[in-house]
Formats: C-alpha cells, structure tokens, sequence
C-alpha cells in the first residue's frame, strides 16, 4: 500500500505541498453534508437542562478543582519522577476538546474566557523542540501512550483556532506534529515502535487535519508511513477494503476507532474512494455488530460482535463511537447515520452524564447501576487531579458533538439538513450579513409533533432536507405561512429518508413533522434470551427500583404485543437532589402489576438499581443483515451458501426466501432454517445465468421482522467456479453435533469431517501397544489441522488420548489448539512443564489449574465448555474447571491436533496422540467415562 501512496503523489500535482507555499488543502475527497460554521444553538427541555449543567458544574469547575491537569506538565522533569498513568497526557487534550465543542455551541463568555486561559497555560508548558506531554525528557514520544496524548493536543488546539482565530494555538499544534515528524521520519524509528500501536497511531487522524489546515506535506508523509505500519497492528484499510467485521481486525479496541478516522482524512485528502469504502465498511460492521440498543458501543473496552454481553460499557469508546458516526454523516448524509447519534445523544450519553452535571460515569450498563467514574477508574487520579481520569474529559463530547450533526449545511445549491429534534433554537449565517433561524417548538421526544419555524430577513430561496427516523413507520410533513394558511398540504414522509422541502421561504413560514411514536422492542439474545429492550422514539426505557415498589429481580414479564404504555403522573414538588424523568410511563405486566417505565438517562440517578434488559415475550427481533451473497454479487452455479447477521439463539427462528421478483412475490424457496443464520442450498437455483432476489424473516414469539436494508440481489454466472463443495462437508454434523473425528490409526484421516492438512507425523503405538495405532507427535514441525465451518459459540467437547514423550520445560505444547489471532483462541489443550491445561483467549485469557501427567503414560483428556465453565477431565474424572464467557464468538475455522495451527512459533507436541473426537455439543460426564472404556 505505501507504494501505492507513492504512486498516488506522482500522480496527482499539488497533493504534496512545498515547505514554500503552505496553506489550506482544498478536499479531493467530497463530503456529502457538513457542520455550519459559525452557527450558533440554544436548546431547551431536558437537553438544554444537561448541556446548561455539563457547562455550569464540570467544564467550569475542572481546570480549578484538578490544578495537576496544567502542572503535571510544568513538573515533567523535576523529582521525584511524576507517577502518572501511561495516558495522563490525554486528560488536557480532551478536555479542551469538549469545552470548545460547547463554546462553538454555546458562545458563553464565561466559558470563553476559561478556554482561553487553558489554551494559554498549556501552550506555556510546550519544550523548546514542541514537546506537549507529562514525561520526562528521555522519553519524549517514544513510549506510553505519549503520542495519543498528542493528538489530543493537536486537536484540541487546532478546534480553539478555528473557534477563535489564534494563530498562537495553531503554531502551537504544528510544533508538536513537526516534534513527532522529526522523531519519526528524520531517523530509523517509526511510529509502531512507540508501542501501544493502535492508540499511539491514532495520531494520524490529527496530522490528516492538520495537513489540511496548513499544507505542511511532512504531516501526510508521516500519515502515509503510518498507514504502512497499520499493516502490522490494526490493519484498518485492507480488513475494511475486504469487509472484515471490526470486531475480527487485529486491534478491535475502542481506541483504534480514532486511527479508522484516519481513513477519512486519507480520504478528503487524496480523493482515494478505497479510504471511503473501508472506512465505512468498518462503521458498518460496528453498527450491526456491536452497538448496545442504549447507542452504546463497546464491551470490556472494545469491539466483540456481542451486544448481549456483560462487559463494561466504557463512555470514552461511545465518545469515539459517535464520532465515527458523525464522520460516517459527513461522507454520505445517509440519515441512519444520524439516527445513529440521536440514538447516542439521548440514551448513552445522558446515561453517562448525571442530571446535576457534576459527574460522569466510566460504565453505563444496560442494567446495574451508575457509579461515577472518579470510583471506578479511581486508579487514574493522582495528587492535584482527584476527579480527571479518560472519561470524565471525553463525556462532555457528546453532548459538544451536537452542532456539528444537529443542522448541516449540504454541498451545492444553498440547503441545510435538519437531523436534530428537541426544543431549540439554531442560528446559522446565511451570508451578506444575513441568518437564519431554525425554532423547534415541540415537547419531543415526549412527543412526535414538531413545528420548525423559519426566521428570515427577507424571502430567500433554499432547501431544506427533514430527517425521518428509521424507526418513524408513519410521518407526515407539511407547510404553514405566517398566518398559519397552509402553503404546502400533509404528505407521507418515509422511514429512513429525508423529506426534501425546496422552494422561496418568509419570515414564519412553518414546517409540522408527525412522527410515530409507537413502541418498539429488541429481543434479547444469549445471555439476554427471555428480555427485551423497549424503545419509544429515541429513548430507550428502562426499570428504575427508585420509581417502583418492588425490586429488580422481581419485574415480572411484559408480554409486548399486548402491553399499552400510558403518561405516569408528573413528579411535583421534588426534594433537592430528586431528579424528575425524561419521559416515564405505566404498563401493565402479564401478571397484572403495575410498573413505572422511564428514559433510560434517567435510571440509577438516585443511586438505585436498574436495568433496560425487561423480561418480556413475543418482542420484536433484533435488527440483522444479510451477509452472502453480497448485495450484486455474481455466484456461480450448483450449491449457494446463504449467510446473515444474529445469532443462533434458542427462541428465534429464521425462514429464508428466494424469489426472480424484487417484492419476492414469486418465492422459488421458502425454507424454514430453524435457528442458524446460515443456510446451504444444496442443489442450487439452476446452471442458467440470471437475477435472483432474497430476503430472512426472523420470528420471535409471535413477533416476526424482516432483515433490515431489504432484500438482496444476486447473479448466477455458469462461468463461475463453485467453491461451496469443502464448506458443505465442514458444515455437516454427526451424532451429539459431532464436528470432527479421527481413530488417528497411523494417521490423520478423519472418519467424520474434514481434514485440511498433515505435517510430520508418523505411526506410533497405541494404548494397547499395537504398531500402527496412534500418531506419533516428533515435537516440532508437526501437526493435523481440522476444517470446520464455524466454531462452536456455547457448548463443545474435545476427546482424545493422549502419551506425552518430552514434557516441555521452557515452552508450551498445543494437543489441541484453535488459535487463529491474538485474543482468539476458542480453545486449547496444552501442555505446559508437567502439567496439563484447558485454556480460552477471549478478549482476555481464561485457564484451569494444571493437571500432573507423565512421559509416556497415556492419559484420556477431554474438555469440555459448558455455558459458562471450561472443564478439564483426566482419566475420565473431572479434575478442574474455570468460569469463562458463556459466549465465545472466533474467528476460528479450523484447528489442530499436535501443534498451533496458525502461530508460526513451536507450540508442537512431543509424543503420541490416539483416538480424538471434537463435538460442537458439551459431553455429560457419564458420557465421558464411556468414551474412556471404548476400546478395551
């Protein structure tokens, strides 16, 4: 790829800028829609109430309370050595950010004026050579997370220039980025050995606006040596280039969304419609994938294809999340994108944010309760910085993210795109002097009435584009002049688009938006099976034990086809510290009891447990995609392997529909696939090339819903080579989902599945000492590797014999393994000293206690993951066990006996192994005693 870039240069003048002409960098990249610069929002309702208490009780009060933010600079080099965590250097960068987010919002003074002295203090602490960071002089960039600090740095001072002009602050900036140049083109170092790769890499999101913003073409060289070394950690471009889901990339943490924001800068840079393509595709993945129904992402930190699961929901990766989001709405204007960030907006981050104002949190659960960042990540603060850790500074981003999404301005002709709805009043520049004023009069999102009334000076012409959510099933829009006549009559508006009004506008001219509010639900999957998530407009709602007389473990079941939400009574008179509700309704559960739902921002303020996962049946499914074939894709011939999002869940059922017509009137198939979200058609749609269309119905309960993005389209060309023959044999099961199986009679050749590959084996007795019997493991360049089509998700056993012949002092030996990318190993069987181990890597690592064995002794192992617990048996007793995730999700499709099949390192058994069966099914225990005496 960097050659690539090189090419890219010669190619197109003026794209490297000259140390001599240096200036701001046109796009070649277009964006689709655009912030307003210069406009100004003031929002009211329960919105305003949070932004006017972010502002008020954090903003103005950080610098002041947490003095070490400023001096942990001033005291780099001074003793004793500061002890800071290894991204304390972030903590001024990202504040800074927020709060010249809310200005640009805002125009506070008074939080002017705090900005301002900020910028000031922080600059006065920059090194001569343009260092920005908290450490000592001998380790200026080259470790930590030194430079994800300073693009926090760069950023933050690159947005105060743009806010207010400073050229102080812009120099400022390119001293550090030209720091980080001279560090990293100048010598034999390159970035990825900074370490910390996807977070200190992150930096080329920075360079890319500050390139530009000045035309200092050291600042994309850098980029590009950056992009070269992504090839190495995260791999952004090629995985999203490919459609790899963000979740199976090489550095899926919430940190790397900041280096896929990098893509986009490449991407307006460069003109490079690949940059595009994989940026979205990575946005894409994360959507389906890994987004919480609260607007959420991110679980233990990162990305896991999950959003059932259990880990911390962290407010920085939401933060980074919105970001790509509002990155996405730039580059395509596609109003699900915006969706996206209302979603966001009104569930995470209020949830994040506690109504006073004063504090945010680290984790916001779908149920728990909330607790203050300054308590859970404690660990971050030091003398001077009680309350800064990286939540606490990144939060108030989203709520600053909002003037950049709320109205943008569209390309072309004069138009603005209304994405934002909620009482407010926006103000954009409308040139030669002139504004216009955009006034929302509504209760929304209590309410789907919206009256958008336009102030002008004069009559002017220009178009307006109304977001309609993808959840409104039923909206309609229409047009009043001052006096309320009505100049444009009520029409149908659809989901998922926006309604374009173009035409001459006065002085109080009216658009009304009806959207449907009607209750939506999202059933709830693996370790949410039986709950559900309800939605009404934005909000997500949720069980707060503060507004009801019972517990959280004891909310009955709402069955959501026949439950009616109703206005609860309005909280008057609070006490101080009792924080009234966004919204809150009564319904009536299945057993008659009365409960208090409220917006999901609101539960756990008192303190009190909540949760948003509400028993429930006959809920809605969640929203999936199909998969393959792709959308347009040519297929060959003979057997189709059909694939779509969701998982396979006891509970949902999915029915799989092949038609010649778009509206699948004609359907040549309709299959019934039971709980898979995958399917082969074995025999084909015929050798005749043509078009075909196909859509999945998913069922619920009662409650059907079709996959989201409507049907697909595919080509069938007889010139094609079918493929699909080896992924229908790794498919197949046998007896107790039995996946693969060998006797391991001198070799590999399996009696059940698919074998792949065999390397340096050779006959060996058996446990019965007949020549020929087992396979004997020479303890380096060996192994058998096994196909499969997935990796058991839930429940699986392995099974063998096994006769170690040199116990492995300094280095592991894999009977077993499955590995195939750092973190994602399903499962292993090693042996380690003279100890015997099951182990899972899963995000993090998961092993029992080790068993004694013996060289040449045969022992029976088998493993076996149930739900939740790895269980290792010796000799057909279980010797230990270890909770893991109930859920494993890899990217595994294959695995080996004797050896690692992936890992290029010796992780090769030494002696012999006989007689092994894996099961996609978790074996009782009396069937493991069983499968010990087979044989004798």
């Amino acid at each position: 790829m960097y050659c690539v870039r090189i090419m890219l240069a010669a190619l197109m003048p003026g794209l490297l800028h000259s140390a001599a002409a240096p200036g701001p960098v046109p796009d070649r990249g277009a964006l689709a829609a655009d912030a307003v610069a210069g406009a100004r929002f003031r929002f009211g309702g329960a919105l305003g109430e949070r932004i006017d208490a972010n502002v008020r009780n954090w903003l103005l009060t950080a610098p002041e309370a947490n003095p070490g933010m400023l001096a942990m600079f001033r005291m780099r080099d001074r003793t004793p050595v500061p002890d800071l965590v290894p991204w304390a250097g972030e903590f001024v960068g990202k504040y800074l950010i927020s709060a010249v987010q809310a200005l640009a919002m805002t125009g506070d003074p008074a939080l002017r004026e705090c900005v301002e002295g900020v910028v000031r203090a922080f600059i006065a602490t920059q090194a001569e050579d343009g260092y920005l960071g908290p450490f000592r002089k001998e380790e200026r960039l080259l470790g930590r997370w030194d430079l994800w600090g300073h693009y926090h740095a760069i950023l933050a001072l690159l947005m105060w220039h743009e806010e207010s002009g400073d050229a102080e602050a812009l120099g400022a900036a390119c001293r550090a980025a030209d720091l980080a140049c001279a560090t990293f083109l100048d010598g034999e170092r390159r970035v990825i050995d900074a370490g910390s790769p996807e977070m200190n890499m992150a930096i080329v999101h920075g360079l890319g606006r500050l390139y530009r913003a000045t035309g200092n073409e050291r600042y994309l060289r850098l980029m590009w040596e950056i992009e070269r070394d992504w090839e190495k950690s995260g791999d952004y471009f090629r995985t999203g280039l490919a459609g790899t889901p963000f979740h199976r990339t090489p550095r899926p943490r919430w940190e790397s969304l900041h280096d896929v924001q990098g893509l986009v800068e490449l991407y307006r840079i460069t003109g490079d419609a690949r940059y595009k393509t994989a940026f979205l595709n990575l946005w894409e993945s994360i959507r389906r994938c890994d987004r919480h129904p609260s607007g959420a992402f991110s679980t233990g930190e990162q990305a896991v294809g999950n959003p059932y699961g259990e880990g911390a929901i962290e407010t920085c990766c939401t933060t980074a999340w919105m970001e790509l989001t509002l990155d996405a709405l730039r580059l395509t204007n596609d109003p699900r994108a915006a969706d996206e960030l209302e979603l966001s907006t009104w569930n995470a981050v209020l949830g994040s944010q506690h109504p006073s104002g004063r504090w945010w949190t680290y984790h916001t659960p779908m149920e728990g309760v909330r607790e203050a960042s300054a308590h859970s990540i404690v660990f971050q603060a030091r003398h001077g910085t009680p309350e800064l850790n990286c939540c606490s500074v990144n939060g108030p981003r989203g709520l600053g993210i909002l003037r950049e999404w709320a109205v943008m301005r569209l390309p072309g002709e004069v138009g603005f795109s209304i994405n934002f709805y909620g009482p407010c009043v926006i103000t954009v520049p409308f040139g030669a002097g002139e504004t216009l004023t955009l006034t929302q009069e509504t209760r929304y999102p209590l309410v789907g009435e919206i009256a958008v009334r336009i102030g002008l000076a004069r009559e002017r012409s220009f178009g307006l584009d109304l977001r309609i959510p993808a959840w409104s099933q039923r909206t309609t829009v229409r047009v009043l002049d001052a006096a309320g006549a009505v100049v444009a009559p009520a029409r149908e508006a659809f989901a998922g688009t926006h309604f374009a009004l173009s035409r001459p506008w006065r002085d109080g001219d009216t658009v009304e938006l009806s959207l449907d509010m009607s209750v939506r639900s999202w059933a709830g999957a693996l370790g949410r099976a039986g709950r559900a998530a309800i939605h009404r407009g934005p909000l997500l709602l949720g069980f707060d034990q503060h507004r009801n007389a019972i517990d959280v473990k004891d909310v009955p079941a709402l069955d959501l086809l026949a439950a009616r939400l109703a206005p609860a009574p309005s909280e008057s008179g609070k006490a101080p510290g009792a924080f009234a509700p966004i919204a809150a309704f009564t319904v009536r559960a299945g057993d008659g009891a009365e409960l208090v739902l409220c917006d999901f921002a609101s539960c756990g303020a008192h303190g009190t447990p909540y949760t948003a996962w509400l028993p429930a049946v006959n809920a809605t499914p969640a929203m999936f995609w199909l998969v393959r074939p792709a959308s347009g894709a040519a297929v060959a011939a003979g057997p189709i392997v059909f694939e779509w999002t969701g998982f396979r869940t006891e509970g949902t059922t999915y029915t799989l529909a092949i038609a010649k017509d778009p509206e699948l009137v004609h359907t040549a198939h309709a299959i019934d696939v039971g709980a898979s979200t995958r399917h082969v058609l074995a025999a084909g749609l015929g050798p005749a090339a043509g078009t075909w269309w196909w859509k999945v119905t998913a069922a619920c309960g009662k409650a059907p819903a079709a996959n989201s993005g409507g049907p697909g389209r595919f080509f069938i060309d007889p010139a094609l080579e079918n493929t699909a023959a080896e992924e229908i044999e790794r498919a197949k099961t046998g007896p107790r989902g039995l996946l693969a199986a060998s006797p391991l009679d001198g070799n590999g050749m399996p009696s059940f599945g698919v074998l792949v590959s065999e390397t340096g084996t050779a006959p060996a007795e058996d446990r019965f000492g007949r020549e020929g019997g087992a396979v004997a493991f020479p303890g380096s360049g060996c192994g058998i590797t096994y196909g499969l089509a997935l990796f058991p998700e839930r429940d699986f056993t392995f099974l063998a014999w096994v006769c170690p012949a040199g116990l492995p002092a300094d280095r592991l030996q894999q009977v077993f393994s499955a590995w195939c990318a750092g973190m994602d190993d399903p499962l292993r069987v090693a042996v380690q000293g003279d100890k015997l181990f099951a182990r899972i890597e899963a995000h993090h690592a998961y092993g029992t206690a080790g068993v004694p064995i013996e060289n040449g002794k045969w022992i029976h192992v088998a493993a076996v993951k149930r739900g939740p617990r790895l269980e290792l048996y010796v000799g057909g007793e279980l010797r230990a066990h270890v909770e893991v995730p109930e859920y494993v999700f890899s990217q595994a499709r294959d695995f080996a006996i004797g050896a690692n099949p992936h890992y290029s390192g010796n992780e090769c058994f030494a002696g012999a192994i006989d007689a092994f069966a894996f099961h996609g099914e978790a074996l009782a225990p009396a069937e493991i005693a069983a499968a010990r005496e087979e044989g004798k």
